[in-house]
């Protein structure tokens, strides 16, 4: 397993090897790293979108170079590029000079296969979901899902855990995590956040 930061900023390079204090290849130019590198699952890069590609950053989070897991990182970063990012596969997306206890969380939780969504951005995505709804009599939902899921994913849109989406649908939480499970096979998605994204974008009134 690898951890590489490319960018072209040494103080970022610097701010994020102190963060993780962990040892780490370093890169500046993405097109000449991509070029000469095929990259393994457990691998980590973390990418600088500020000054590097953007077409090739969105590559890279599709796959096309290798397995390695992509954390997107900007010194600006908004909610915009974040959804961009992250529905473009990208497993993580962050402020570059984040403070070093989250720079080290949003690690752990993408090594574990976890995918880094800051709150705000969830609240987001849910609210943007909600809003869809909000305008027609019936919210819109892909056909391929059945009542009972459209029901899960109508909770799911509202930010609600699995047990208080239990709760309110009167089901166990294994029956849930089941449906989501079937909802995310559907919809060939990995997660809940991924499921959002996906929602949010592709099934507007």
């Amino acid at each position: 397993m690898s951890i590489l930061l490319i960018s072209s900023s040494a103080s970022l390079h610097s701010h994020l090897a102190d963060a993780l204090g962990r040892m780490m290849e370093s890169a500046v130019n993405l097109a000449a790293t991509v070029a000469a590198s095929r990259w393994q699952h457990g691998d980590v890069l973390w990418l600088d979108a500020d000054n590097q590609p953007h077409a090739l950053i969105e590559r890279l989070c599709r796959g096309e170079f290798g397995a390695a897991r992509i954390i997107v990182m900007s010194g600006v970063p908004d909610d915009a590029s974040a959804v961009r990012w992250l529905g473009a596969g990208a497993a993580g997306y962050v402020h570059a000079f984040s403070a070093p206890e989250t720079l080290r969380q949003t690690l752990a939780v993408v090594e574990s296969g976890g995918v880094w969504i800051g709150v705000g951005l969830m609240q987001q995505l849910c609210a943007r979901f909600g809003q869809i709804g909000a305008h027609a009599n019936e919210p819109h939902y892909p056909d391929c899902l059945t009542m009972r899921e459209k029901e899960v994913v109508g909770q799911l849109r509202l930010g609600k855990s699995n047990k208080q989406i239990a709760k309110d649908l009167d089901i166990t939480e294994r029956t849930v995590k089941a449906h989501l499970s079937a909802i995310f096979g559907k919809l060939q998605v990995p997660d809940r956040v991924q499921l959002l994204l996906k929602l949010s974008v592709d099934f507007k009134q």
